[in-house]
Order: structure tokens, then C-alpha cells, then sequence
């Protein structure tokens, strides 16, 4: 069955990550559907990998990546604009995407219930939508 992923960040009027569609069948977990739709994701927005580079870090930067950023002196959501980007790795961003769930940077819904464990069963039914919903603090808590 293929269902289709929307990626959402609160606070964001458009959506930056491209809606995609990928297989779920019987036997997939959320770590199987992760990996698919970053791969996907990563297929559809590698043509500008700068743009590229900060979608994928919007939806799936954790905090751990912020605090190692930030101890190195500044937090960026891109390379410098002097250099062009290595071109994404579909594999290296799923495992990050699969971490930052793992690290709650975002949680999973499937027809309005959350999922919680990398190796949790998804059971999508036929035209229900997927959705990746970053995470984000509320200021001063």
C-alpha cells in the first residue's frame, strides 16, 4: 500500500518538505517508514542542495545537534554560502532522521494516533495521511 508522508513544523505557514509518497505495506515499521520518506524526500529536493540541506535540517536537526553547534560558536541551518553543499546521502539523512525521532526532534502520527518506537508496526489504512510533526519547544520552558 502506498501512503503518503507530510513533513510539519509548528509555526511554519508553508510546508518547506515536500509531501511524498511510499510504500507501507504489512510488516513495515516507523523506522522502515522513515527511511523511505527521507529517501524520497532527499530524491525530490537534492536538485538545489542548499535549499536542500536546510529543509532536511528544519525537520529533523535535534537538539544534541543544536547544543554541538552552539559550543562551536554558531547555530546554521546551512553551509557557508561561499561553498556549495556535498550532495545529500539519502542513507546518512534517514539514520539522522531516524535518531532524531529516537531523540523525540519529532513524532509520528498515522491516522491521528502517535507512534512511538522505531520498530513499531505501522497500520495505515488506504488514504490516510502520514505526518512527521517536528517537535519545537515552548519559549521559556
Amino acid at each position: 500500500m502506498i501512503v503518503e508522508v507530510r513533513g510539519r513544523i509548528p509555526g511554519r505557514d508553508r510546508g518547506e518538505m515536500p509531501a511524498v509518497r511510499v510504500e507501507a505495506g504489512p510488516g513495515t515499521t516507523v523506522g522502515d517508514l522513515i527511511g523511505r520518506a527521507v529517501a524520497e524526500q532527499v530524491r525530490l529536493l537534492a536538485a538545489d542542495r542548499a535549499q536542500c540541506r536546510v529543509v532536511l535540517d528544519r525537520q529533523y536537526l535535534t537538539a544534541d545537534d543544536i547544543r554541538a553547534q552552539a559550543a562551536a560558536g554558531a547555530v546554521r541551518l546551512r553551509e557557508p554560502a561561499q561553498r556549495e553543499p556535498a550532495p545529500p546521502d539519502a542513507g546518512a539523512e534517514a539514520a539522522r532522521a531516524r535518531a532524531a525521532f529516537g531523540k523525540g526532534a519529532f513524532a509520528v502520527f498515522v491516522g491521528g494516533r502517535q507512534l512511538h518506537g522505531l520498530d513499531e508496526p505501522v497500520a495505515a489504512r488506504p488514504g490516510e495521511v502520514v505526518v512527521f510533526l517536528r517537535l519545537v519547544p515552548l519559549a521559556g520552558g
